[in-house]
């Protein structure tokens, strides 16, 4: 089981961007093993989006991104 604390992004599509310079900002983190990073757009086609989300969720340390 990994130590890493699991990162939920929750943010509006309109600032996908900033998400995605975050993600950026993060990213020596997650290569280290410091953190593990979620956001919607890792969801599947044809996947239950719902459940994809509450499970993550679920399961993680949600960091909010507020503009």
């Amino acid at each position: 089981m990994s130590n890493a604390v699991k990162v939920f992004f929750s943010y509006s599509h309109k600032d996908e961007v900033l998400r995605d310079e975050l993600a950026t900002h993060l990213s020596m983190m997650k290569r280290q093993g410091v953190i593990e990073a979620w956001h919607d757009r890792e969801i599947s086609a044809g996947s239950e989006w719902a459940n994809a989300i509450d499970d993550n969720l679920n399961s993680t340390f949600e960091l909010k991104a507020c503009t």
